[in-house]
């Protein structure tokens, strides 16, 4: 490709303010860590005049998007984001097939068998073969398009995906045109399978079944775009290049059954490049992904690092385990996280979005749902996904063949082609149609599914419903040109429903049926639901659009309005928000959403709202009753005032089927735990949920045919209370009842500020009761003590090392840290506390590099509890680490003296007292604890804080050299700083060391006992200083002292200089200068250029590595040198490469500088060359192996005489934040 080339001095002079801004997150925590290993990045561009950069290898230059694909530094990374032709930088992320679902693939006696009761108004009259599996033609009715004579014909369907077996016996003649855009395979041809069961769904002929697997559009020609290897990988930046060389070779509608790309956030370049697409008129169907349940918990994802904290942990074991428990640790599914479940390009706003059916008819369970990150609904239809059987090339490993030339798989990714096949049969019959007529045409025939409690499912999981091509032809024959859509295509506003804090962040409520409830679809008066988006989209040009709000609601809703002028194949977004006014009345409110094209109407979206009724509580107590059948709701609201320190709101009910005992009213349960099934022995089963201001909501737990809900501490404001009938068959009458406990301390803290040893205080609160009457008062002061204990060990790869620690009643809180020792920076280590139990649970866990933590149990269960180290990524002789355990335990607070009333009366006040004797020798420089007063088996807290008038810094109090062997250069740098001390103890400096130009030098980590004024003695190696610093003065920055526990104590705000030129101070005897290249045919060499400053015996120790990890070679040596420049070579011999036979990068890790024992310098990361071809290698004599001859083929691009490949074949083997511990 031809590139303009822009002045690479430009990058250097742009200096745009916002460069760090412009690296996308995940990028730039890869940055940190990364040397000079070159990284795969997308650049995006401002306007059209391309970018050339030194250092910068292009890959593709796309024209698609503006934007570039290629590898670079870190250093060049930040270089290019300086830039203002450069508008952000991405990391090139993996991506993966939309990943069969492969723990629910059934047997052929259990295949697809579609009940049509669950599609709302619809049936299905295909007769399916007698072993009961119909096709996905037959269910979505494309059939009945063949009998008219439409088949696809004359259509250009591209697979984009992991290639296409085009000598398949239903897909012989059907490949019209292919590409291959993968560096490590060197054909267009389906090594995964998953591509060809693709292309078959889309266009196969059924020739090898006799006609029983018929793709969706048998007539259509299909174009292989392969973009994924044969282990299910890829690259966004070669999917971007597949979609472009696509539209512009002929498609008219692609296929991208891609997932696993930034899982939960959007991907701006290939969803840029997608939505693109279907602006240039092709039709652009995308998998939503299999996100949505445990059922799917072991899928990769493209989360970094950071969004792991958290995550869930499940067990799992592998034969490399032996029989040990082995952590899977990946980014939560739908139960798991907030909105944003669609895969990329899946959330574009122009694509169609495929989730999945399965095999009843009801959602798959794995199918990803919405809403997007920026609130829109997808997926925009869906399709059969569940055991779907389709073409597959014979002979390989992965698929689950039913016969020689199909298999069965289940996944969005097989639902994806159906709406690609459905397009093509549409466009054959009308070639005018845009990519917006066809979302059009889809979206307004598709039908509505129910779940299995017969209620239709949230527009979040089924978008506008289950494909229909007969009714989507019917509305293209009566609409023609004039197609139009949007989606979602009703509202119903309400609240979100998370669970609370503590416990995971849990979207949906669980009302017995298939899936869990997003949202409760009612709303208080005051209540708003903000910012609903919407996508309507247009066939032809429109003129005269407007948008308003008709109805009942329509005084209540705020839009954004549509742009007057729509151009064909346009498709807008739009937003909607309602706010129910404060003195509305309780009921159901109804309107609409009109679009109209010069007054005349093109769409209407219905709109309901179910406006709730009031429970008023006066002096602490409330209630209402009801009666409820079938899957009724019913909606009230509560007001918290500030101070409430708990409520109580019990659900009782009795059916016509039933005669409950009354002592079932007099339980008096504490528990409180969620609902994960419903009851369904009685005629009737009632749920109770609670959602607060915020959205957390709160279930009840079950006490026979009862409901309660308990909250200590609630958020004040307007809480929904929703009583759900869960499919009953009779009718059941209930009673809610509410109770709210509130005594309002004035003031609501006692903080005494530098306070002197031997001193007392006192104070004052008064304890107003809003709630109900508290008897039998009873306080206490409680304060926190902490016990800790530090382990060391070290973590093998793939192996876990424990340590188990005894919880017992009294143990408020538990919680653990762990940092590395030593080792490499990149190595990763998971850190799991596992309960008595053996369950580990998502916020009990952490995952990364360095230091870990705290990973905390608040109210741990008392018993054995295990602390799992995992070595997740560790160099293969182990990662040395320290671990930090501590257990907080409540105690009596002696030094504190209270009492207070036995009881309150509801609506009273009076006044509690407490006095405080501080020792002459306290322990601790700030303490922390409570008053607590207990009544009616709840308790609340007053929070009381010390700090007492502690030590301090006093600055630097002293500053001295050493010349240990005398050459006249410094050795050391040796640091006094005082500290005055008011309480003997450990005390620990924190601090850099830098030098004029903010270079970091060292870091002050040192801890000293102190037991009365003095210094605390920091010393910094010369060595550090002359390698690290550029210039004087040296400075002394961020210097803070905190005690033995880690409270702070004091920070050091002046400045602090040390006048002294860092190159008086002792230069290592040598040290790693730089590398050279010095590979040839007969071997892997690299030089590594030595700088020498004293006459001995060095040693380097090196490894290197492939792509993916695999260690292929360990080389040292040794050599007597003088002082001056040397280069020592470490060659390595080829045969392992050789064997692996992908083309790959070569990286020099763990690379060690010694002398005589000394370590004088260690890299994890030294080098890394460009790719290398394993073919270009000549056999090496006495291997054993077979190697490639001299008349070896070598890639175009390549240097017949060295194993380098062109660059721009570069695939880099890390997976950003993707983390499956296997």
């Amino acid at each position: 490709m031809l590139l303009l080339a822009v002045a690479g001095a430009q990058i250097a002079e742009a200096g745009s303010s916002d460069a760090v801004g412009k690296i996308d997150a995940d990028l730039a925590e890869m940055l940190g860590g990364a040397g000079e290993e070159r990284i795969p990045v997308i650049v995006m561009l401002k306007g059209t005049e391309a970018l050339d950069i030194d250092g910068f290898d292009v890959k593709y230059s796309y024209q698609l998007i503006p934007g570039l694909a290629g590898e670079a530094s870190s250093t060049t990374i930040r270089e290019m984001a300086e830039s203002d032709r450069v508008s952000a930088i991405y990391f090139d992320d993996p991506a993966k097939i939309s990943a069969p679902v492969e723990d629910i693939a059934s047997a052929p006696d259990n295949a697809l068998v579609y009940d049509n009761s669950s599609v709302d108004g619809q049936d299905n009259d295909s007769d399916g073969p007698s072993d009961g599996y119909i096709s996905p033609a037959r269910i979505i009715k494309a059939d009945k398009l063949w009998e008219m004579g439409i088949d696809g014909r004359g259509i250009n369907v591209a697979v984009i995906d992991s290639g296409i077996d085009k000598n398949h016996p239903d897909l012989i003649g059907k490949v019209i045109a292919e590409k291959n855009f993968l560096a490590n395979e060197i054909t267009a041809d389906d090594l995964l399978g998953h591509g060809t069961m693709i292309a078959g769904i889309i266009a196969g002929s059924g020739a090898s079944s006799g006609g029983r697997y018929v793709g969706i559009a048998p007539g259509a020609s299909l174009i292989n775009v392969k973009v994924i290897d044969q282990n299910g990988d890829g690259r966004v930046s070669d999917i971007i290049a597949g979609i472009e060389w696509a539209i512009y070779n002929g498609a008219d509608v692609l296929s991208l059954s891609l997932g696993g790309i930034n899982l939960g956030e959007t991907n701006p370049p290939i969803t840029m490049a997608a939505d693109n697409a279907a602006d240039q008129g092709v039709v652009v169907c995308v998998a939503a992904g299999n996100r949505n349940s445990t059922e799917n918990e072991n899928q990769l994802s493209g989360a970094s690092s950071s969004q792991l904290r958290g995550s869930p942990v499940e067990l799992s074991q592998t034969e490399e385990s032996s029989g040990k428990d082995v952590y899977f640790l990946f980014v939560p599914i739908v139960f798991a996280l907030p909105p944003g479940l669609i895969d990329s390009p899946g959330d574009g706003v122009n694509v169609i979005t495929l989730g999945s059916t399965d095999a009843a008819g009801h959602m798959a369970s794995f199918s990803g749902s919405g809403p997007t990150r920026d609130d829109r609904i997808k997926p925009d239809v869906v399709a059969p996904g569940m055991d779907i059987i389709s073409t597959v090339p014979a002979g390989l490993e992965g698929p689950e063949y039913v016969d020689t030339y199909y298999a069965r798989e289940s996944g969005t990714s097989l639902s994806t082609p159906i709406a690609a096949g459905l397009a093509a049969l549409l466009l054959q019959e009308r070639s005018n149609l845009t990519p917006a007529g066809i979302k059009g045409a889809m979206t307004r025939g598709a039908a509505k599914l129910n779940n299995t409690h017969g209620v239709a499912y949230e527009a979040y999981y089924q978008g506008t419903g289950l494909l229909d091509a007969l009714h989507s032809y019917q509305l293209l024959e009566e609409l023609g040109d004039g197609m139009s859509g949007v989606v979602p295509d009703l509202w119903k506003p309400g609240r979100w429903a998370y669970l609370p804090s503590g416990e995971g962040v849990y979207v949906g409520l669980d009302t017995g049926a298939d899936r869990p409830q997003k949202k409760i679809y009612a709303l208080a008066p005051g209540d708003r639901d903000w910012n609903t988006r919407f996508v309507f989209f247009s066939n032809r040009e429109r003129d005269g659009i407007s948008l308003s709000a008709q109805g009942e609601i329509a005084d209540w809703v705020s839009l954004q309005a549509l742009p007057e002028h729509i151009s064909s194949n346009g498709q807008h977004v739009f937003a909607a928000s309602i706010q129910v006014p404060e003195d509305t009345d309780p009921g159901d409110y109804s309107g609409s959403l009109d679009i109209t094209d010069s007054d005349k109407t093109v769409l209407e979206i219905p709109v309901s709202l179910t406006v709730a009724e009031p429970l008023s509580i006066s002096l602490g107590k409330g209630g209402n009753s009801g009666s409820l059948t079938g899957n009724q709701w019913d909606y009230y609201y509560l007001d918290l005032p500030v101070g409430s320190r708990g409520i109580e709101v019990r659900l009782d009910w009795n059916s016509e089927s039933d005669s409950i005992d009354a002592d079932r009213n007099d339980s008096n349960s504490t528990a409180f735990s969620s609902i994960n099934a419903s009851s369904t022995d009685l005629g009737s089963s009632l749920d109770l949920f609670l959602i607060s201001p915020t959205s957390e909501y709160y279930a009840g737990g079950p006490e026979g045919s009862s409901k309660r809900v308990a909250i200590e501490s609630p958020p004040s404001g307007r809480w929904l209370v929703a009583v759900y009938s869960e499919n009953a068959s009779v009718n059941a009458s209930y009673t809610l009842q509410v109770e709210q406990e509130m005594i309002e301390p004035t003031p609501k803290r006692w903080h005494i500020d530098s306070a002197n040893p031997g001193t007392n205080a006192s104070i004052e609160i008064l304890l107003e009761n809003r709630g109900l009457a508290m008897e039998n008062l009873s306080y206490a002061a409680v304060i926190e003590n902490e016990s800790l204990v530090e382990y060391e060990g070290r973590v093998g790869l793939k192996q876990i090392w424990n340590q188990t620690v005894n919880v017992t009643d009294e143990t408020i809180r538990l919680s653990a840290e762990l940092a590395t020792i030593e080792g490499s920076r990149y190595s990763e280590v998971a850190l799991v506390f596992e309960d008595p139990d053996g369950m580990a649970s998502e916020e009990h866990a952490d995952l990364g590099s360095g230091y870990l933590g705290p990973v905390e149990v608040s109210n741990p269960q008392a018993g054995r509890w295990a602390i799992n180290v995992y070595g997740y990524n560790v160099p293969e002789t182990g990662q040395p680490f320290r671990l930090t355990v501590k257990q907080y335990k409540e105690e009596p607070w002696s030094w504190i003296s209270i009492s207070g009333p036995d009881r309150l009366e509801a609506g009273s006040n009076q006044t509690l007292r407490a006095s405080l004797a501080l020792p002459q020798n306290p322990a601790q420089h700030q303490l922390q604890g409570y008053l607590k007063i207990w009544a009616n088996n709840s308790s609340i807290q007053i929070p009381v804080s010390i700090s007492l008038a502690g030590s301090g810094l006093v600055g630097l109090s002293s500053e001295k050299v050493l010349d240990e062997d005398e050459d006249g250069k410094h050795d050391q740098l040796v640091l006094g700083f005082g500290v005055n001390v008011t309480i003997p103890g450990n005390f620990r400096l924190n601090g850099v060391v830098n030098d004029c130009l903010g270079n970091r030098i060292d870091v002050i980590d040192q801890s000293q006992r102190l037991d009365e004024d003095g210094d605390i003695h920091v010393n910094v190696s010369g060595t550090d200083i002359w390698r690290a610093a550029k210039c004087g003065p040296i400075r002394i920055e961020n210097l803070v002292l905190y005690d033995n526990t880690g409270n702070y104590l004091d920070r050091y705000e002046e400045d602090i200089r040390i006048d002294r030129d860092p190159k008086e101070f002792q230069a290592p005897p040598a040290y790693i200068s730089g590398f050279v290249n010095q590979t040839t045919m007969e071997v892997i060499a690299v030089g590594v250029n030595l700088s020498v400053t004293k006459p001995g015996t060095y040693r380097i120790d090196g490894f290197i590595l492939d792509d993916s990890g695999k260690e292929i070679g360990y080389e040292k040596v040794e050599e007597r040198l003088n002082p001056g420049n040397h280069t020592l070579s470490l060659e390595f011999s080829p045969s392992d490469f050789i064997i692996l036979e992908e083309v790959s990068r070569v990286r020099l890790v763990d690379l060690v500088l010694t002398s005589d024992g000394e370590v004088l310098e260690n890299r994890d990361l030294a080098w890394t060359s460009e790719e290398m071809d394993p073919l270009a290698f000549r056999a090496v004599p006495g291997s054993g192996e077979a190697m490639a001859s001299q008349e070896s083929v070598v890639p175009a691009g390549s240097d017949s005489n060295l194993p380098f490949p062109a660059a721009e074949g570069a695939v880099l083997r890390r997976e950003n934040g993707t983390v499956v511990i296997s």
